[in-house]
């Protein structure tokens, strides 16, 4: 088994399907955003046939109050594999050593998250003294009842309301909406903290695929509201799951219409429309105890709480045995 490392797009070879967050089109967005660049860490048998692939984000982070300056390695998931491979622990360990490989003084940690099982690669993590930090996921299950089965009874009369004022949401289909909804996401996201952005050129290459046609991995969603836009919301899309990766509202101008609440809701009815069996919460990761309201508000759409561990190493080893003695 070898595993090669691609770090740009044109030289990119044929990828196994499977999530779109480890894709060859996720890795061309990454390259064209700001601090940003990806590694596409491909494994291969004896016989050149792909066993699995797995996307490395290389990050910066420059904040003013306070001053930091950052770097890390962000790893989100445990990658795509064939139905074949039986041992993924394995190769996903093999991953890990070539992240350790490519990992300098430079760099302040590496990031593990969204394992779906917690137990996954433990030993991996363990050998490496990586810091487990208790995370949470959210989702939302399509299979069993349909989103407004799901709904609480307040947020189904704050959609009814909203719809019954005039507001209305659908998929942005042409440029100057997707201009627009790409601009709000980006003036709500300017003032969080805890919560990044892409740059907007981005952005835009994510919802559309190499021929410049909108793509099928990833569609932005507007609310309207007298024909000006109050809301938008971008979902990407596996084989059997949706994720709501950003989502915003104008709802201190336009109370009574629920812009935030609309925007996730188009996202969500589409990906019933569509038959996924899951609905995923990414904005939910890089929360803290402050943003309490946000995942209350996420549980009032039927969402599901689940446990999980995010995955950290530094560069400075006493400052891991420290963190472990703590949190292991």
């Amino acid at each position: 088994m070898r595993i090669e490392i691609f770090t740009r797009s044109g030289e990119l070879p044929e990828l196994i399907e499977g999530s779109a967050i480890h894709s060859a089109h996720m890795f061309k967005v990454l390259e064209k955003s700001k601090g940003c660049k990806p590694y596409m860490l491909v494994a291969y048998d004896s016989n050149n046939n792909e066993i699995g692939h797995l996307l490395i984000a290389k990050r910066r982070d420059i904040r003013i109050i306070p001053p930091v300056l950052s770097f890390w390695y962000s790893i989100l998931g445990e990658g795509v594999y064939c139905k074949e491979c039986c041992n993924r622990e394995e190769v996903f360990s093999m991953f890990i050593e070539k992240v350790f490989d490519m990992f300098d003084f430079h760099h302040t940690f590496i990031e593990v998250q969204n394992i779906e099982d917690s137990r996954f690669a433990y030993s991996t993590f363990n050998r490496h003294s990586f810091v487990p930090v208790r995370d949470q996921r959210m989702y939302i299950s399509l299979h069993s009842k349909s989103p407004q089965e799901r709904l609480t009874r307040s947020y189904r009369a704050h959609i009814r309301k909203a719809e019954s004022n005039g507001v209305t949401y659908r998929q942005a289909i042409t440029e100057k909406e997707i201009k627009e909804g790409l601009q709000l996401l980006k003036n709500y996201y300017m003032s969080k903290t805890r919560r990044r952005l892409p740059s907007i050129g981005a952005l835009n290459a994510m919802l559309h695929d190499s021929s410049g046609a909108l793509s099928e991995k990833s569609k932005l969603f507007i609310v309207e509201y007298k024909e000006r836009i109050i809301g938008s919301s971008i979902c990407l899309y596996d084989t059997e799951r949706a994720y709501l990766a950003y989502s915003c509202g104008l709802r201190k101008s336009y109370p009574m219409q629920y812009p935030g609440i609309m925007a996730i809701w188009a996202s969500l009815t589409e990906a019933y429309r569509r038959g996924f069996a899951h609905f995923e919460f990414l904005e939910v990761r890089d929360l803290s105890r402050l943003h309490r309201n946000f995942i209350n508000t996420l549980l009032n759409y039927g969402g599901k709480q689940v446990g999980t561990l995010r995955w950290y190493h530094f560069k400075w080893n006493w400052i891991n045995k420290i963190l472990r003695s703590i949190y292991v």
